[in-house]
């Protein structure tokens, strides 16, 4: 049997905290889902560092959040505001669960962040990516090799130097904005009696939604969201690439 050759998933997301997946990718989640695929989003922590919730609370909202996006939901149980603690551990815990998913997709954040989780579960996915496909490296599993490695782009107050593609996103907003308010206990300033935080603050839907918008106007769409892909894509037929240019 070659490796990579079964598949057991579309794509996993891996994201630092709760939330993270449904705020940066959760469109294009949304969007893989209602066309049938089977889409894993992965939390590397409980958010148990987080301002505002507690992380039995946060469980229960990212099941919530998973339900509507039309997921799978698993967590790492890395510890929240040291995933690059111990790097060993953190690696093999993805390898473990990308061999246990077997995805066609990897996806998680880029790695020049304002958020340093951001930017270790970046490191850690770029290494077990490639070591589960390492026959030596001891996880009890079979080998995998999943196709490509991509990011969703992450940095609160940057827009990406390159974009390899981006996503329309604009029929699955409302599932996304759904998704989103799931997460009562970060973005509802009423549901919890922590200090006002970025996400609960009077400007955080508007810059959500201009944030998109804007992606999604570089596409001609209403909302988009960014990738980046590791190393080159193929493309067979470019005849088959979306109109934008009008």
């Amino acid at each position: 049997m070659a490796d990579g050759s079964h598949p057991q998933s579309e794509a996993i997301f891996f994201c630092a905290h709760p939330d993270d997946g449904e705020l940066l990718a959760g469109g294009l989640m949304a969007s893989m889902a209602s066309r049938g695929a089977r889409v894993i989003l992965i939390d590397a922590t409980r958010g148990e560092m987080g301002t505002r919730g507690t992380p039995e609370g946060r469980d229960a909202e990212g099941a919530e959040a998973a339900r509507i996006l039309g997921v799978e939901r698993d967590n790492l149980e890395l510890p929240d505001g040291g995933i690059g603690r111990d790097m060993d551990a953190t690696i093999h815990r993805i390898v473990r669960a990308i061999r246990q998913y077997r995805p066609r997709l990897v996806f998680t954040h880029t790695g020049t962040d304002h958020h340093p989780d951001h930017n270790d579960i970046h490191v850690a996915v770029r290494r077990a990516f490639f070591l589960a496909n390492v026959m030596k490296y001891d996880t009890g599993q079979e080998r995998f090799r999943p196709r490509k490695l991509m990011y969703f782009w992450s940095h609160r107050h940057e827009v990406p130097p390159s974009i390899s593609f981006i996503a329309d996103i604009t029929d699955h907003w409302e599932t996304k904005v759904r998704a989103i308010k799931a997460h009562r206990s970060q973005v509802d300033p009423a549901s919890d009696s922590g200090p006002e935080t970025y996400l609960t603050s009077d400007l955080f839907w508007h810059r959500i939604e201009s944030r998109f918008g804007f992606f999604g106007s570089l596409i001609n769409v209403r909302y988009g969201e960014p990738y980046l892909v590791e190393g080159v894509a193929r493309v067979d037929d470019p005849l088959q690439f979306p109109d934008v240019s009008e």
